[in-house]
């Protein structure tokens, strides 16, 4: 039976202690060190409603205790202070080792107290073990697999020496993070009990802990709101996770508690158990000793001498074990459309016995082979699909990888090369193409270059005028940052060639500079060196809107020039100036295949969600942006717009038909355009489209996106 210790925030009638808390409940074999070391940890839950669960191991008294402990508030007493209360559960090393894992205790025991309304007291009761509330089995992990799509993704928690340390963002409810953590700690048996852990560290803070929900100490952090996109861990204790198999392993070193000492009978270990009252320190106590029965002699075994088996019996015993578990975790992995995890395993398997593959390949290899690409396509769609995969390049870049090592896996096991397994290699071009891209604002000007230089191969100077347009959106962006007449903004500012938008340049280093302002102009400059006129300097009001620009060469007599003004502002946000010296140079950046979406039943075609903020960064000074299928004409009477509908591409397409001289397309490709109209494909009709820039009169400015 455990010991429990019981602090209350000081209620009515009640006298605090040292640290402000009330000790109202106290089995008498708690160590005064180890009472005090839990006072410390003080009430701190503040919440109504809820509850938050510590899990810790503590020195106290020359040994080791392991606290489960739950901080709960209920409302305000007689002062209007929170009453809050902590009770603690308080394990030797000899209960722990008989008793499951901590977090399963916490939410499998009904005794918690959410309130004291007496006078403080000894705890009494009987000698009997805890009481505990029927539970799910942990293996396999199916609330894992609920949150995040396998329960192979418990095994996020621990590793081959027992458990990591691990942060949990955004997790749900405590009951819920507590069947996690149990989840978890089945994989690693009695080495769970090294494993603290804390349900809100925002309430206990996340030192000391291993594992923490909602914060952590530099922690690995796991965002539980995109646990279904993130890939699942592989190895042995990921496949006991996801199916339930166990795998034999040895627990971390120290992390197991002792076992119990022996006992005679049924009683087990004596317990003591006190009654009475405490009135800060006064009562009396009554002390019961259960007595053990006398145990009956254990009859002897029976010793039966078998022959030991030979080197070749064991490898063929070792090999169909083996055999019957990688079939056991395929299975399972395909009923959890972990495809590409079960394709793995199969060819691993296969790779170390070909008896495996003779056996079994009528019974696996078939579903493997039809459900592989799709599978693939599902999974590694919903993380390149998602909005905001265009400002994580890293994201990117390991989704390729995976994709990549996909393809190579399904032309190993000879995949079909059916449509699926095309949208399998178009998602690993879509993902590397996203790892070049970095989507920022940016505010397209066209104009002249004005430039000046003393000599050939001299410093020189460009200057570009800035439209009306472009001057009250950069105004908007200073205001936004806070700039005023008394207060300068700290900015870093660079210059970059610009074939084609939204390209990701990491080499080109930033400048330091600031916002200035007086009751007529905003200076936007970089901070020269001595002696010299700043590199970078943008000027809004005055006698006149321009950007200068100083070059150690002669780079400022381009006057056809593109270039790409970068300013990072506070709190990170960015807004770029695009130069254009000459817009027929600009190329369109191809976004590729699944960056258009169709909406059946409007027909309206827009940027899929993961492209919409490529599309929505452009302001064109002269007029506005819109989509249009390939071969539309301009001037346009219609205002530009970032989605196109079904009747645009059929005004397209009649006007196509009825286009002469030249220039005019092929009858065999209007028709192939209108079938796949009428078809109701009608991205494929249009394709391919671009995202174009139109002035104000309809007239066709440079492409910017291509899109598909």
């Amino acid at each position: 039976m455990p010991l429990q210790l019981i602090f209350t925030s000081a209620p009515q009638g009640l006298t605090p202690g040292r640290s402000g808390y009330c000790t109202v409940a106290r089995h008498r074999a708690v160590p005064d060190r180890l009472a005090q070391l839990l006072e410390s940890l003080g009430t701190p839950h503040g919440l109504a409603g809820d509850a938050t669960f510590t899990f810790r191991a503590l020195e106290a008294a020359g040994r080791s205790w392991f606290v489960l402990s739950r901080f709960v508030a209920r409302g305000l007493d007689y002062t209007q202070r929170d009453n809050r209360l902590a009770h603690h559960l308080i394990f030797s090393a000899e209960e722990a080792a008989l008793l499951p894992p901590p977090a399963a205790l916490a939410a499998r025991w009904s005794g918690w107290q959410d309130e004291w309304a007496g006078a403080p007291a000894w705890l009494e009761g009987e000698d009997k073990p805890l009481r505990l509330g029927a539970y799910a089995p942990l293996s396999p992990a199916t609330r894992w697999r609920e949150l995040a799509g396998t329960g192979a993704k418990a095994a996020w928690l621990v590793n081959a020496s027992g458990a990591a340390k691990v942060s949990l963002l955004n997790p749900p409810d405590t009951e819920t993070v507590l069947r996690l953590f149990a989840e978890s700690s089945a994989l690693i048996g009695k080495a769970a009990w090294a494993a603290g852990f804390t349900t809100d560290a925002r309430v206990t803070g996340g030192e000391g802990f291993l594992w923490s929900a909602h914060d952590g100490d530099g922690t690995a952090l796991i965002d539980l709101a995109l646990a279904a996109d993130l890939p699942a861990p592989s190895g042995d204790l990921a496949r006991q996770a996801a199916v339930g198999v166990a795998v034999a392993r040895p627990a971390a070193a120290g992390a197991s508690p002792a076992a119990p000492p022996k006992a005679s009978g049924s009683a087990g270990v004596l317990v003591w158990i006190v009654g009475g009252a405490l009135l800060l320190g006064a009562g009396a106590a009554t002390i019961f000793l259960a007595r053990p029965s006398t145990p009956e002699p254990a009859p002897a075994p029976v010793v039966v001498a078998r022959p030991a088996p030979t080197p070749e019996e064991t490898a063929q015993t070792d090999e169909i074990l083996r055999a019957n578990r990688a079939l056991t975790e395929i299975q399972g992995l395909l009923e959890a459309d972990d495809v590409l995890a079960a394709a793995r395993l199969w060819s691993e398997t296969s790779a170390r016995s070909p008896r495996f593959v003779a056996n079994y390949r009528e019974q696996v290899l078939p579903r493997l082979l039809r459900e592989f690409s799709a599978s693939a396509v599902r999974a590694f769609s919903r993380r390149l699909d998602r909005p905001g995969i265009t400002d994580a390049p890293r994201a990117c870049q390991a989704i390729r990888t995976e994709a990549e090592e996909a393809l190579r896996l399904g032309a190993q096991l000879k995949v079909p090369a059916d449509q699926a397994w095309t949208l399998l290699r178009q998602l690993a071009e879509r993902a590397g193409r996203l790892q070049t891209i970095d989507v920022r604002p940016v505010i397209l000007v066209p104009g002249e270059w004005r430039g000046g230089s003393a000599g050939r191969d001299q410093p020189s100077q460009a200057e570009f005028a800035l439209s009306r347009k472009a001057v009250d959106t950069l105004r908007t962006v200073v205001d936004a940052a806070g700039s005023t007449k008394n207060n300068s903004i700290a900015v870093r500012l660079r210059l970059l060639a610009l074939a084609s938008p939204h390209v990701r340049d990491e080499a080109t280093p930033f400048l330091a500079g600031e916002i200035r302002r007086s009751s007529q102009t905003i200076w936007i400059e970089s901070t020269p060196e001595p002696g010299r006129s700043p590199a970078i300097a943008i000027g809004l009001g005055g006698r006149r809107d321009v950007v200068a620009l100083n070059f150690r060469d002669a780079e400022g007599l381009r006057a056809d020039a593109n270039r790409l003004l970068e300013i990072s502002l506070p709190q990170g946000r960015r807004q770029c100036l695009a130069l254009l010296g000459d817009v027929r140079s600009l190329q369109a950046l191809d976004l590729g295949p699944g960056s258009l979406v169709l909406d059946a039943d409007t027909g309206v075609i827009r940027a899929a969600a993961w492209a919409e903020p490529a599309v929505n960064a452009f302001v064109w000074a002269p007029g506005l942006v819109g989509l249009y299928p390939d071969g539309h004409e301009f001037p346009d009477n219609d205002l530009p717009s970032p989605r196109a509908t079904r009747s645009l591409l059929e005004t397209d397409l009649n006007r196509l038909e009825r286009r002469q001289g030249p220039d005019a397309p092929s009858y065999e490709s209007i028709d192939a355009r209108r079938k796949l109209f009428q078809a109701g494909r009608l991205l494929e009709a249009g394709a391919p489209w671009t995202l174009r820039a139109v002035d104000a009169d309809g007239k066709a400015g440079p492409a910017l996106l291509e899109l598909r």
